[in-house]
């Protein structure tokens, strides 16, 4: 597995800092009553990037050690963290979904020569729903429906609260889906391991974007404004 992400609480030449994002609303024809920015409401700590070796971005797959090792002179493997955190307000407008990605890019570079995730965690986690109806399943069949997995064998249902996806591409990203019973509160650490040419400058775009479920509007989407320390990360 993907190397553990440093505590947000560790410090080093400028790491750790948390920064508040500004949310901006996505302007809506179903919304003619424009909405102000929302604050406090999601926090992003400056990205921690750290060097691998072929044998570590593996993640203890010994074949794979082997092959990357031997693309040391091709390859730099980058373990690259970050912690989002998703925050409560008093008004009963809660988050019902979000997304964060990121871009890799190589400027200059060919397209055959651009950085991508090798690996990313989290990949999944679910959490338990109660069933609200009666369904009837084979023996051996999973049905996945609007985010819900239904598992006979396990005799319950779980839905998917996040999910990564993106891997051996340059865009990975997540995405979050709230649950009635788990909703999108607290800390969520996220790791990539970049693997970029060897010695190539290298570049990472964040993107973070929200869902607010407003009493009287109903869906509210909203895009993050992220301050230059965040918004263009220099990998390398």
């Amino acid at each position: 597995m993907i190397p553990p992400v440093r505590p947000t609480g560790a410090k080093e030449a400028g790491e750790g800092a948390s920064y508040d994002l500004t949310l901006l609303p996505t302007l809506l024809l179903q919304t003619p009553t424009p909405q102000p920015p929302l604050t406090g409401r999601i926090s992003l700590g400056a990205p921690v990037v750290r060097p691998l070796t072929g044998v570590q971005a593996a993640e203890g797959d010994g074949d794979w050690g082997a092959f990357l090792e031997s693309q040391a002179d091709q390859y730099d493997y980058l373990l690259l963290s970050l912690v989002c955190s998703f925050r409560p307000v008093s008004d009963g407008a809660p988050f019902t979904d979000a997304g964060i990605g990121i871009l890799l890019e190589a400027p200059g570079e060919p397209a055959d020569r651009q950085p991508i995730a090798w690996s990313i965690s989290p990949k999944k986690r679910a959490v338990p729903v109660t069933p609200s109806g009666s369904l009837t399943l084979t023996a051996n069949l999973m049905l996945v429906d609007a985010g819900v997995e239904y598992t006979p064998h396990q005799g319950g249902q779980e839905k998917l609260f996040v999910v990564g996806m993106g891997e051996r591409d340059s865009d990975p990203e997540w995405r979050f889906t709230a649950t009635p019973g788990t909703p999108l509160v607290g800390d969520e650490s996220l790791a990539l391991i970049v693997r970029t040419p060897a010695g190539t400058p290298t570049r990472a775009h964040i993107t973070v974007a929200a869902t607010v479920r407003q009493r009287r509007l109903g869906l509210i989407p909203y895009r993050a404004e992220l301050p230059p320390a965040l918004r263009t990360i220099a990998v390398r």
